[in-house]
């Protein structure tokens, strides 16, 4: 924040006046000593104390607007999550019986920790380290946990928009390159010709991708140089504070949406875009049945909202006092819902594309096979293949098809056995792309169709990059919060910016090598989901059990006129008895099961499943551990020197938060200031308490604060 932009200083020094019973008494004693009848009469002791107000709450940034903060909000919430994540879960688990989990989902987790973590944000006015060690100094792992989970999601995340650079490195040309699949000496290269050109040009000329996670080969140089400038970006748009974060905001959170509704238009004129929309909306709800479906769901309201990364806490401890929180939860909650349904239909429109295109292709080249067996220039229309295609269907379960079958066909003078390729619509749109491939591989085909397909290639991308950079900044101001609450930093913060860039830059090599895809998955899996889980479990139950839901519906009440409701009572109480249940359910899955990962067999141009080695499964439980260890390790290191867990065990009135000092004085601005007082107060008052306990009324130490 400029100099002049910051609000005037009220009431820097604080008058402690000490009414002391020993003070009187030191008097007499050296009026006696004296023998002097001329001793001045002493009824008190008057102690001036210049206190210099901590940085974090007079000199605090604050956003330049109301506007700026909520569309920052929805800017960190709707991100590249909403685009691919979501979708290919609603894919991957039947379309519409994917909805129904997630909704539920929304109202008993989302909303709720949705609207605490904006609440005690705002109140306390601190990062996520702040909040929770002002609550209980029980309670610091908490903060620290989140901010251990934002470094390790901010890694793989910043190469997610690294991907999207070098995408839209390579719309800028008057060709697309993954409009055609290469040729070595005039002949198509069989990998390409397996697949398809923007696949192929995904795994083999983006990733390079090695057969397996354990081969990790070489660096990718050009994806090196896009992950620098991808951390480049976050760094500019960090380094000067929330002031240059807002003014980035009213680009990167209207952006997107214009270039949704752009898609949503091109995309239902194609050809099987309805065909795609009734896969996204026909429930098949068996698959309710499946446990992991509701895992899914349940983890993706902790990606789709940004709960628990700490960026939620950062972005409201930047708010003025008086902010209404509830309408800001409600406003944006209903349009991160309403984002992923919209960009879901978008892609779904495009999945229906594809597989339309890929099904028409597959079912040419088998008519051309039968007429080249039959020796004749003669093509079969779709109905005569279509019994061929059948076959695919009776001959084994559909979710276990093969992908060619050796059928029968009668010649002229003998019967032919002729190679068939199976062809089936709903296969294609079960498997037209999987996590980043709805981005990188289905979209990019329907480029392809558009007129002039860089333009589309350009546009779409910089979507994208502007989905992932409102994201990532949150994430990554999680983490910058964190430092300067732990105060283990004493530079300014384009210096702490700098060097958090740094390190995940340097860490996040190892994500372009070739196996970088399948390392992205593992940090995705274990680092971000169960990670996330367990510390949302923990802000519930210390907001509960420490701080107090009566102590918080007050503070709510204070600052946006509403007492939470019926609603938020129960959901607040019920949330973390359903995450204990679905985590360890999770936890269940996982051992009663092969977890496995996709990848890329050059042999077969296609993806495969594979289990995961047993080091790279302790790595990613290693992940877990490392965010979740902090919340009892910071316990129990104040249970074992209490003398570091500044909470007083006398005159306590809300928790130990504070004492019973009392403290006069008037809060003329955003509610700093009483903060400020609050604390320094506690510090005081501690050191006295003990001693004038004792004491008559008189010795209850009293603070003026002079305006």
């Amino acid at each position: 924040m400029d100099k002049d932009e910051r609000p005037k200083k009220r009431g820097s020094a604080l008058r402690v006046l000490f009414f002391k019973k020993e003070a009187s008494r030191a008097a007499s004693r050296d009026y006696r000593d004296s023998e002097t009848n001329d001793a001045p009469e002493v009824e008190q002791l008057n102690t001036e104390i210049q206190v210099v107000p901590e940085k974090n709450d007079e000199d605090r940034d604050q956003w330049g607007s109301q506007v700026q903060f909520v569309l920052s909000l929805i800017a960190y919430s709707v991100g590249l999550g909403n685009i691919w994540r979501f979708p290919y879960l609603c894919q991957q688990h039947g379309g519409g019986a994917f909805l129904i989990p997630y909704t539920l989902m929304l109202f008993l987790e989302g909303i709720p920790i949705f609207y605490l973590e904006v609440g005690i944000g705002q109140k306390i006015r601190k990062g996520p380290i702040g909040v929770w060690h002002s609550i209980s100094p029980y309670l610091g792992g908490v903060g620290i946990g989140c901010a251990v989970v934002s470094f390790v999601v901010g890694l793989y995340y910043n190469v997610i928009i690294t991907w999207c650079l070098f995408y839209f490195g390579n719309s800028l040309r008057a060709e697309l390159p993954w409009g055609s699949c290469p040729k070595i000496n005039g002949t198509i290269v069989r990998e390409c010709e397996l697949s398809d050109s923007t696949t192929y040009f995904w795994y083999r000329n983006a990733l390079n991708a090695a057969p397996s996670i354990e081969e990790t080969g070489k660096l990718n140089w050009q994806m090196t140089l896009c992950l620098l400038g991808a951390w480049i970006i976050t760094y500019l748009c960090l380094c000067r504070g929330i002031k240059s974060s807002g003014k980035v905001i009213y680009f990167t959170a209207l952006f997107p949406y214009v270039v949704l509704v752009i898609y949503f238009i091109r995309g239902v004129m194609l050809p099987g875009a309805g065909a795609g929309l009734a896969y996204m909306f026909t429930p098949r709800l068996e698959r309710l049945k499946d446990p992991q479906v509701w895992l899914d769901a349940a983890t993706q309201i902790f990606f789709s909202f940004g709960v628990a990364f700490g960026g939620l806490l950062a972005y409201a401890s930047y708010n003025k006092r008086d902010n209404d929180c509830r309408r800001d939860t409600l406003l944006t909650s209903v349009t991160n819902f309403s984002t992923s349904i919209f960009s879901c239909i978008v892609i779904f429109c495009i999945l229906g594309f594809k597989a339309h295109t890929n099904f028409e292709r597959c079912m040419q080249r088998n008519g051309v096979a039968l007429a080249t067996y039959n020796n004749v220039n003669e093509t079969y229309n779709d109905t005569y293949i279509q019994e061929w295609m059948d076959r695919c269907v009776n001959a084994t379960s559909v979710n276990n098809k093969p992908r060619w079958i050796n059928a029968t066909h009668r010649g002229s003078d003998l019967d032919i056995h002729i190679e068939m390729e199976c062809c089936s619509m709903e296969e294609n749109l079960a498997k037209s792309g999987q996590g980043t491939g709805l981005a990188f591989i289905v979209f990019t085909q329907a480029m392809l169709e558009f007129p002039i397909p860089p333009f589309w290639s350009v546009i779409f991308f910089m979507m994208l990059l502007t989905l992932g950079v409102g994201s990532q900044i949150g994430t990554v101001q999680g983490v910058i919060s964190s430092l300067f609450d732990l105060r283990v930093v004493r530079f300014r913060k384009e210096v702490v910016s700098g060097v958090v860039s740094l390190v995940s830059f340097v860490v996040g090599l190892l994500f372009v090598t070739q196996a970088g895809e399948y390392w992205v998955k593992v940090f995705d899996s274990y680092g971000g989901s169960f990670s996330l889980m367990i510390i949302a479990f923990f802000e519930v139950i210390a907001i509960w059990f420490f701080y107090g839901f009566d102590r918080f519906g007050d503070d709510l009440k204070e600052m946006t006129g509403h007492r939470p409701g019926w609603y938020f009572k129960i959901t607040w109480r019920l949330a973390p008895i359903l995450m204990f249940i679905m985590f360890t359910g999770s936890i269940v899955s996982k051992f009663m099961t092969v977890d496995t990962y996709g990848a890329w067999d050059p042999e077969s141009a296609a993806v495969i499943d594979v289990p995961y080695p047993l080091y790279v499964r302790v790595i990613g439980a290693m992940l877990v551990v490392l965010a979740a260890i902090w919340v009892p390790v910071v316990a129990i290191f104040h249970l074992i020197h209490p003398k570091y867990a500044k909470v007083p065990s006398k005159g306590s009135t809300l928790r130990g938060v504070r004492t019973s000092t009392t403290i006069v004085g008037e809060d003329r601005d955003s509610g700093h200031n009483s903060d400020e007082v609050d604390n320094l107060s506690n510090d005081i008052g501690m050191d006295y308490e003990d001693n004038a306990q004792s004491d008559t009324a008189s010795t209850v130490p009293v603070l003026e604060l002079k305006a």
